[in-house]
């Protein structure tokens, strides 16, 4: 679904999940004085954000990364899973940029702090909404800076999650090709993708990885 026919059918349908109400309402009071004009859902849980997300056409899910029965990761993964293209903006009190580069990978379309003005929220809402990806700009420099694995943003494609997920649950690669249906040779390929971008050098190291940020996986 394009950007434009999700902002037609469904865009100003904005899920705000927060364990704290205060931080919801007044995330809606700011949305409320954009000129678009919103309807809110709320969620206070991952479970309840997923099921909001399953059973409503959500246009744009703001999401908090401190939830009381999931990760705000896992939660992000589980979204990924059901609607690839479901706009998707990370607000989180974590202003760190590992953060922003895990969040990122799991193709969020946006990470703000919660220590953000509230312009800015306004302006990272735009531009996620006409498909562009928004990160605060002083986390947006530290991304292109430092190091490590997924130093410069990666953003892994729905595809590529898919394969990671696979074989970190322990699939061999035979039968993640199988699953997804296509060949051994191009599921080697979306591994050596996943692992380029993660700037991880061998097997041993994805696994490793994935078992270090087992929060990310769904």
């Amino acid at each position: 679904m394009t950007p434009n026919k999700r902002e037609k059918d469904a865009a100003l349908v904005v899920l705000v999940v927060d364990d704290h109400a205060v931080v919801r309402r007044g995330t809606m009071d700011i949305l409320a004085d954009m000129p678009r004009e919103f309807r809110f859902l709320e969620a206070a849980t991952s479970a309840e954000a997923l099921a909001l997300v399953r059973a409503h056409p959500c246009g744009l899910v703001l999401l908090d990364l401190s939830l009381p029965d999931e990760s705000g990761f896992a939660t992000l993964a589980a979204i990924r899973g059901h609607d690839p293209e479901l706009p998707v903006i990370i607000l989180s009190m974590h202003v760190e940029a590992e953060y922003a580069r895990r969040a990122l990978a799991l193709s969020a379309n946006g990470y703000l702090g919660k220590n953000s003005a509230p312009g800015e929220l306004a302006q990272a809402i735009e531009k996620v909404l006409c498909g562009e990806t928004y990160v605060s700009p002083g986390l947006s420099g530290e991304l292109t800076t430092q190091g490590g694995p997924g130093g410069k943003s990666p953003r892994l494609s729905p595809r590529e999650r898919e394969v990671m997920h696979r074989l970190a649950r322990g699939e061999k690669l035979t039968d993640v090709a199988a699953a997804m249906r296509v060949t051994v040779q191009t599921a080697g390929t979306y591994r050596t993708r996943i692992m380029k971008k993660l700037n991880l050098r061998t097997t041993a190291d994805f696994f490793r990885y994935a078992l270090e940020k087992d929060d990310i996986l769904p």
